[in-house]
């Protein structure tokens, strides 16, 4: 018999196919480049300020960093090109299945046009706005000048896979970018950071504390800024830089209406 007509797409998956575009335009537009240097340019600065990467000829293999949460794999990919062996973590189906697209199948600058903002019908300035197409994306990760075998992402749960007893003291640097508020018990996550990285091993933390769990009936545990670095200290990491840093997220610079976040950029080494 024929087929019958395809089963309703659910507005969940709508909405989550909806923030995937807008992430491409984070983490693969030109038109984002401004907004990257905000969240990942002081991450990045950490790392190659506190680890070194040998040259070619010293014999020697280059940092590690797991970076959690790793979305459509910008981050991953910028890690990778100064030098450091870079494995990312995602938990999203979603993520997971474009940023696998983006990295391994894009072969040129702009070569695919996606449309972000038409969505949403609030603060356009012009109909133009709101329907502009973006290029994306602005660096394929095929021209990005990456060592081979320096760049991984690993799909599942964080807590599952870097919970493990085979990851102890296994990384040189942990980064987290818009991740740990993502926890039902951010103190988990930071005794998976802690156990994860070797001593003298670094965490540089970029983000806000909007759990994302607080409003739902599954567990959640929020806690102040001042509350994550007294737990991170317990955990053998301690603090040795907090900045607080003004940034945008997934941001529409045309838009009427900008959203900033108050960050906060910490450093922890651990003990």
């Amino acid at each position: 018999p024929p087929p019958g007509p395809p089963a309703p797409v659910s507005p969940g998956d709508v909405d989550k196919v909806r923030y995937v575009l807008k992430n491409l335009a984070r983490d693969w537009s030109e038109e984002a480049a401004g907004e990257r240097a905000q969240c990942h340019g002081p991450i990045l600065a950490e790392l190659e300020a506190r680890l070194t990467v040998p040259g070619p000829n010293e014999g020697k293999y280059p940092p590690r960093v797991m970076v959690p949460g790793a979305g459509l794999g910008r981050l991953v990919m910028e890690c990778a090109r100064r030098g450091f062996d870079t494995e990312g973590n995602e938990y999203s189906y979603y993520m997971l299945l474009t940023s696998s697209y983006i990295l391994n199948h894009a072969t040129r600058p702009g070569q695919f046009l996606i449309h972000p903002w038409m969505h949403n019908n609030n603060n356009h300035l012009s109909d133009a706005d709101q329907l502009r197409a973006t290029p994306v994306p602005d660096l394929p990760a095929c021209e990005a000048g990456i060592q081979p075998g320096c760049m991984s992402m690993c799909a599942g749960d964080f807590m599952e896979v870097y919970g493990a007893p085979e990851q102890t003291a296994q990384w040189d640097a942990v980064a987290t970018c818009f991740f740990i508020d993502t926890a039902h018990n951010v103190v988990e996550y930071l005794e998976v950071i802690a156990r994860c990285l070797k001593p003298g091993g670094v965490w540089v933390n970029f983000g806000p504390l909007l759990f994302h769990w607080a409003d739902g009936e599954e567990m959640s545990v929020e806690m102040s800024l001042e509350d994550v670095e007294r737990v991170a200290a317990t955990v053998g990491l301690d603090v040795v830089k907090r900045e607080m840093r003004d940034s945008l997220y997934t941001a529409d610079k045309k838009s009427m209406c900008q959203t900033v976040y108050r960050c906060a950029l910490l450093v922890a080494v651990k003990r």
